[in-house]
């Protein structure tokens, strides 16, 4: 039995300015065929998953494309280059494949589609035909919509944020599929859009509000013999009809009162589901009382709107320049995108000074440039690492040319490209600094860099100013998104069963 498998995903914000190319789009990596399996077999992320099951049931994996990433629309060129490479794959091997596992998002949109992935899908559909079955992975954030559950066989949502179960999710939607193929499964899938706008800020899983909500799917998809149960938190950073928490759930029976009984008690929580963003200069002066206080180590600041994990540009300077003015010791910021700063640290070298426009060059809302004078350059990398987060453990990651400059007491790492957010310690790591040795740790990151960062930190305060990754809903002007919709429509009703 042979399965073809593979990876396209895009998480996009439509508040993003220009478009996005397909170098853009692949700058985190584009693997082709046979290199999937080097990338991913043995680690994290959805292709993980989907190769140790295929693995474990004797099936054989045909690999087409592995592309995933967010930020701006992609331009329609971007689409075609990308979902022909997978069409290529799919057409060549046509006959020898009896199912399909693939990795999509579940946010994704184009220059030419609201709906990226129904339109992958629709695809691929012209090459195998309305029976075939395919499973899918979807992303925790997905907007999901009925095309989507139309078009496959079942849709498996991570849920978890941090997504530390992205191989978890893989190996569910390789295993049902491999099920469905030897005739052991017939699962039916049921989606529940609810008109509920989450914040991604309060949505992590390791705390409350959000735990007890998670546990609760949890236990009920256990209690009920399910196949799989998702609460999908939704991507708000879009302007599209289909933005908004769903809840989507696969099993042999039962699916669509489940996910409406779900959906009612998710519902019922979301009162609980409010955040408040402080502003930088609230957030440093939390970060030094929560220094003050008993016990050792140091306070990380995460800077929120500027999240390039949620397709923001990461060249903001609100928080930096509240840290500059302070001239707090022992204070680090990691990272921020700014190749012209970090190419002239490696022209001019270690010890030598830099001076020019740090930052605040993508747009006016992130932040006006910061004016460095004589910046020192404490060190410099090749920007070449290896993730340690619990989330990305194992996985590649390149910066780029990158330099730690020193501005008074704040220590600053630049990167030449915008890679990931900052998942862990590896901004810092690849120039030489060692976070224990600082007292206040600053990035741009909404949930995922605590998988890494809440079991080490002595605490962590959230920071929000303006920006497009914000969870300031009156931040963004929106004009398509389907209306009322809570919180912005305090009084919106809702009924999952009618």
């Amino acid at each position: 039995m042979k399965v073809l498998f593979g990876m396209l995903a895009h998480e996009t914000n439509t508040f993003a300015s220009g478009m996005g190319d397909f170098k853009r789009w692949a700058s985190n990596g584009w693997s082709v065929g046979e290199e999937i399996f080097a990338k991913y077999r043995n680690k994290v992320s959805y292709p993980a998953g989907m190769i140790k099951a295929a693995e474990e049931d004797g099936v054989e994996l045909i690999p087409t494309i592995s592309l995933s990433n967010c930020g701006p629309k992609p331009t329609k060129e971007a689409v075609e280059y990308a979902v022909a490479e997978l069409i290529k794959a799919a057409k060549e091997r046509k006959g020898e494949y009896a199912g399909i596992c693939l990795a999509l998002h579940g946010a994704g949109c184009a220059e030419n589609t609201d709906d990226l992935e129904a339109y992958t899908l629709k695809r691929v559909r012209e090459v195998v035909g309305p029976d075939m079955p395919i499973t899918v992975t979807l992303d925790l954030h997905g907007n999901i919509t009925p095309e989507m559950v139309e078009l496959a066989n079942g849709l498996f949502g991570c849920k978890q944020y941090p997504h530390i179960d992205e191989a978890d999710t893989g190996y569910s939607a390789m295993k049902t599929l491999i099920r469905m193929l030897r005739e052991e499964a017939r699962p039916q899938t049921a989606l529940v859009q609810l008109p509920l706008l989450v914040a991604p800020p309060i949505a992590c899983t390791f705390d409350k509000p959000m735990k007890p909500i998670t546990d609760y799917v949890a236990n009920y998809a256990a209690k009920h013999g399910l196949i799989d149960a998702a609460f999908f938190h939704g991507f708000p950073n879009a302007d599209l009809p289909c933005v908004g928490a769903s809840v989507v759930v696969v099993a042999e029976k039962g699916a669509k009162e489940a996910a409406a009984e779900i959906a009612k008690y998710i519902w019922e929580m979301r009162e609980q589901l409010k955040f408040e963003g402080l502003m930088p200069d609230a957030a440093v002066d939390r970060a030094l009382a929560e220094l003050k206080k008993p016990g050792t180590g140091y306070v990380v600041i995460n800077e929120i709107s500027d999240n390039p994990g949620a397709g923001a540009p990461g060249t903001g300077t609100h928080l930096l320049r509240e840290l500059l003015s302070r001239n707090l010791e022992k204070t680090i910021f990691g990272y921020i995108h700014d190749p012209d700063i970090a190419l002239l640290a490696h022209k001019v070298g270690v010890g030598e000074t830099v001076s020019g426009l740090l930052g605040g060059k993508t747009d006016k809302i992130h932040g006006a440039p910061i004016e460095l004078h004589n910046a020192t350059v404490c060190s410099l990398s090749d920007g070449n690492a290896t993730f340690v987060s619990p989330m990305m453990e194992g996985l590649p990651e390149c910066y780029g040319k990158t330099a730690r400059l020193r501005v008074g007491n704040v220590e600053i790492i630049v990167t030449e490209l915008l890679g990931e957010q900052t998942y862990d310690d590896r901004p810092f790591y690849v120039t030489g600094a060692d976070i224990t040795q600082y007292d206040i740790i600053c990035l741009k990151s909404e949930n995922h860099f605590k998988s890494f960062f809440q079991p080490r930190a002595k605490a962590i305060v959230a920071t929000d100013p303006p920006g497009i990754g914000t969870s300031n809903f009156d931040f963004y002007n929106y004009q398509r998104i389907r209306r009322p919709i809570y919180p912005i429509d305090r009084e919106t009703t809702f009924s999952p069963l009618t």
